[in-house]
């Protein structure tokens, strides 16, 4: 009776150490030499202890066996004698119908553009993933039901904060709208500017009617640092601080830190020693700090605090791929990622979660905005990816596969937009190879 070569038991026994392993589920043919082959095969593999040696699973109700096994070991498998087949155990998915809005996402999908958001979705779509965004609180939506968790008002100013008090642990958008005269502008309606910015962090799948986050499956912390007339730097310092795990007076610590903060805000100054600190102590906690470069078509170096060391700097990219004519641009930019043309033709600008309601909210619904602070969610979103395929990946690793896999621009930006376009498969794909080779 022929059994196993020796050969073959021999490599199965000893993997290969660079190879990664997959589950295949081998069928034998219906005799008694099948039988022995599985015997031999099954004590060949189970004593083996590494994470990567072959390694029986277990017998499936369809009479196949499931192994672990290097995909060398599965060809040589496949082609021995009473092995009928072998196939990889491929992961399905669920089949729900794509989001209804998912069409007028080129920013995520367009071949030239876009930042090819559905091969990252192969590893993963952010479970696991807490992504602080700092703005001007949240709306209740549909797009974030089940999305958020408990998040806080850092607004001071009990006028501006429009809630009757200062900080308390309710971070609702309370609108930003101002009267004529009122924060040294005209007349503003509120922007709802911060559900804008988490529904591109994560807002839901699958669900209708709807668009879809980069990280769908990660989860939002919604912080209230913007109000009327904008926001206080000592305000936004103890929330980076807070978001970030660490202790603000006060305020209750945090039970799981952000893996990365968003700040789609800025203003014209240099990074003083409030904000810096804070950057520092957040990433010294591991949490990475993504800023827009700011909307000023100006040098981002001017821009705070997006010229803070250590931050990730994001500009933005039109609908063709060139540099936004409104985007802040040179050396101070980290990379650049699509936020919109802001012309007549809305549908080229980047769409998301908004209320309706000029002052106060009334109905949930969708719009397109523009903006350095649509693009800088994006990075951010990249960044939950990350660290939910390896939780234990550094800041400096973050930002350095952010860089080196950043794609070259589609378009001009003769000004300085960073690495290039960020690329989501690309990077995902780097930090899973990473990890598998440490």
């Amino acid at each position: 009776m022929r059994l196993i070569p020796a050969a073959l038991l021999a490599s199965l026994a000893a993997p290969v150490a660079v190879a990664e392993s997959s589950r295949y589920i081998v069928h034998f043919a219906d005799n008694v030499m099948a039988t022995a082959v599985q015997q031999s095969l099954r004590a060949a593999v189970q004593p083996q202890a590494d994470a990567h040696a072959p390694r029986h699973v277990r017998t499936l109700a369809t009479g196949g066996e499931l192994f672990q096994l290097t995909p060398e070991d599965a060809s040589a498998l496949a082609a021995t004698p009473g092995v009928v087949a072998v196939e990889e155990d491929l992961v399905l998915q669920p089949t729900a119908g794509p989001d209804p809005l998912w069409r007028r996402q080129w920013y995520m999908h367009d071949p030239k553009v876009g930042v090819d958001a559905e091969v990252a979705w192969r590893y993963t779509r952010g479970a696991g993933a807490v992504v602080a965004v700092l703005d001007t609180g949240i709306t209740p939506h549909p797009e974030f039901d089940g999305q958020l968790l408990p998040g806080y008002d850092f607004v001071s100013d009990p006028a501006d904060a429009r809630d009757g008090d200062g900080r308390d642990p309710d971070p609702n958008d309370e609108g930003d709208w101002a009267d004529p005269g009122e924060c040294l502008r005209p007349r503003l309606k509120s922007t709802w500017h911060g559900s804008h910015v988490a529904g591109i962090v994560a807002a839901r799948a699958g669900n209708r009617p709807g668009i879809v986050g980069l990280a769908p499956e990660a989860k939002v912390i919604p912080v209230r640092v913007l109000a009327r007339c904008g926001g206080q730097l000592s305000d936004v310092a103890d929330a980076i601080v807070w978001a970030s795990g660490g202790d603000v007076p006060g305020v209750p610590t945090l039970a799981r830190r952000a893996d990365v903060i968003n700040l789609s805000l800025g203003t014209i100054g240099a990074c003083g020693w409030s904000m810096q600190v804070a950057i520092e102590k957040a990433m010294a906690r591991g949490t990475v700090v993504v800023v827009a470069a700011g909307n000023d078509e100006s040098s981002a170096s001017l821009n705070v605090p997006g010229n803070c060391p250590g931050v990730i700097t994001v500009a933005a990219l039109a609908r063709d791929g060139s540099m936004a004519w409104y985007s802040n641009y040179g050396s101070g930019v980290t990379l650049s990622a699509p936020g919109g043309s802001l012309r007549e033709r809305g549908s080229d600008d980047i769409l998301s979660t908004l209320y309706l309601g000029k002052r106060n909210r009334e109905t949930p619904a969708f719009g397109y905005y523009a903006g350095t602070s649509m693009a800088a969610p994006q990075v951010s979103a990249l960044v939950a990816l990350m660290r939910s395929v390896d939780p234990a990946i550094s800041v400096d690793a973050v930002r350095q596969q952010l860089v080196d896999n950043a794609r070259p621009l589609p378009g001009p930006c003769p000004k300085g937009c960073g690495a290039g376009l960020m690329d989501a498969g690309a990077t995902v794909d780097a930090v899973v190879e990473d990890r598998v080779s440490r």
